[in-house]
């Protein structure tokens, strides 16, 4: 008996004491958390209105709901919304699902995508116009300048002349040049070699 209890006061039964107690919080902590992890486990989640938000915004909302967000594609750009917005989801918003559930999504593009011009000069300006706007292009300012056929002379945008094949951001506004239909040619003032000058002057200019 007396050298049980001196056990009990040794420094090794201290030590061992310590060993154990340390393990069993070990082990009760990952009792714990196996507990927490099974309870949730087939528990139904109700999935966010991810519509609209910037992506790393639903990023977070999805992570603290235990939810993981996948990109599926990216839009044509929409101005009513934040570039990288979330556009569409799937599953749904309301939706019923399980803690880990993928949310695959489509986003908003950052910008309208470019559209490349096609030849303008020298056809009409209504002509002009029609592909314009075919292309998802917005016309701006009309200016004439004197020339003998009413056909397109510039295709400007900002202060940028444009030539075929260019390329623009869908929705931008192109300024156009066009000829006036009003340069007259004065048979008594001209010489052989002044009226094969103002010959070459009225070519439309190349869109090369």
């Amino acid at each position: 008996m007396k050298d049980f209890f001196l056990y009990l006061v040794s420094k090794t039964f201290w030590k061992n004491l310590a060993i154990m107690l340390v393990l069993s919080i070990l082990i009760l902590v990952g009792i714990y958390f196996w507990l927490l992890s099974y309870t949730h486990h087939d528990e139904a989640l109700t999935v966010p209105d991810f519509y609209g938000l910037p992506y790393k915004k639903a990023q977070k909302i999805a992570k603290k709901n235990r939810m993981e967000l996948v990109i599926l594609d990216t839009l044509a750009y929409d101005p009513d919304l934040p570039k990288f917005a979330i556009r569409e989801q799937t599953p749904r918003k309301g939706d019923k699902v399980k803690s880990g559930r993928k949310i695959y999504v489509k986003i908003n593009a950052a910008r309208y995508r470019d559209v490349e011009l096609p030849k303008l000069r020298g056809i009409t300006l209504r002509q002009a116009k029609a592909t314009l706007h075919a292309l998802g292009l917005k016309t701006g300012k009309i200016t004439k300048k004197p020339y003998f056929a009413e056909v397109v002379l510039d295709v400007i945008h900002g202060s940028d002349t444009l030539r075929r094949g260019d390329k623009l951001p869908r929705n931008s506004v192109v300024d156009i040049v066009v000829g006036s239909g009003e340069e007259e040619f004065k048979a008594d003032t001209l010489t052989a070699d002044s009226l094969q000058t103002s010959v070459q002057e009225t070519n439309v200019p190349s869109d090369e």
